[in-house]
């Protein structure tokens, strides 16, 4: 395997990663969502459920970020090896 294809590989575990991350990110503010149109009387332990679901979204923030940062880097390093590639291949 040259260098491309080990970074595009690299590139889709991060990619499938943060997509896992924000589709579960987008699922507990659903949840959150949906706690804040139920009446106090529906539930009684219903601000103990939002804040849990607040506490998950808080924890699982930073690792978004993280994780499409590093997204995004390695999308930057696989074009650059790319275009490098191409230039090496252009002037032999």
């Amino acid at each position: 395997m040259n260098t491309l294809s080990i970074m595009a590989a690299i590139w889709g575990v991060f990619v499938t990663a943060f997509v896992g991350l924000m589709v579960y990110r987008g699922h507990l503010t659903q949840h959150e969502t949906d706690q804040l149109f139920l009446s106090e009387n529906a539930l009684p332990n219903a601000q103990e459920e939002n804040d849990e679901i607040i506490r998950r979204v808080n924890f699982i923030q930073p690792i978004c970020t993280g994780v499409g940062g590093a997204a995004a880097l390695i999308s930057v390093l696989v074009f650059g090896v790319w275009v490098a590639q191409l230039v090496a291949k252009s002037r032999s």
